[in-house]
């Protein structure tokens, strides 16, 4: 059974022959996918030797390990033919970021799914930059934390320096996530400041972009 977060996420996935989890640790998500017929074959792939025993003994008690790949590779390095749709999960921002940019020639004609805990303007300036387009930008919680989904497909777009920052179809949608989000928003940054401003030396850089960051964060949360 997939928490909030990986149901999400299988919600996004392009139907396909080969589909690709990229970080698929326990492999929970091509499990479901293989399960539920989005993916009639699957590339699961993780650094992680541990992570891919997990995987194997998954795909394995499922019954589906006959339409699985378990492949040890870093990043994209995984795919080894044109893939439907890809996924990449349950990673830092930056990280995925450098995956985008060094594997951008395994990604055509893929669909994306991606969630990055960390840096998410640095993952959507990488699809931006490999040439894809965020056509869904979802909220969803999960064991009480949020966390950001997207949908890419190859096109090109143009989003503004605030679009990048924080996010913009987001904010199209019609979500009751949406103001706890932001209040939680909030309440981080406003620690965060709190700690920079006590500190002996302040970064006054770092202290005006909090500022700017909590004043769109308010200003949201005043219409949602």
């Amino acid at each position: 059974m997939l928490d909030e977060r990986l149901s999400l996420a299988a919600s996004l996935y392009e139907p396909c022959t080969l589909g690709a989890d990229i970080g698929t640790d326990h492999a929970h998500l091509p499990c479901h996918l293989l399960h539920t017929g989005v993916c009639k074959h699957m590339i699961a792939a993780d650094v992680s030797p541990k992570a891919l025993e997990r995987a194997r003994d998954n795909l394995t008690r499922s019954g589906l390990m006959h339409r699985a790949d378990v492949v040890l590779a870093d990043g994209l390095n995984a795919i080894d033919r044109p893939c439907g749709c890809i996924s990449i999960m349950g990673m830092g921002g930056e990280t995925m970021a450098e995956i985008l940019r060094a594997g951008r020639h395994k990604l055509s004609g893929a669909v994306l799914v991606l969630s990055a805990h960390t840096d998410q303007p640095l993952v959507r300036q990488a699809l931006m930059d490999v040439g894809f387009r965020i056509t869904q930008e979802r909220l969803c919680q999960a064991a009480g934390r949020y966390y950001i989904i997207w949908r890419a497909e190859e096109g090109l777009d143009a989003w503004t320096p605030q679009e990048l920052r924080y996010g913009r179809e987001l904010w199209l949608e019609d979500s009751s996530l949406l103001r706890g989000y932001t209040a939680h928003r909030i309440h981080v940054l406003t620690n965060i400041l709190a700690g920079l401003m006590s500190a002996a030396q302040p970064d006054t850089h770092e202290i005006s972009q909090i500022q700017a960051d909590l004043l769109f964060y308010r200003t949201k949360l005043e219409v949602l």
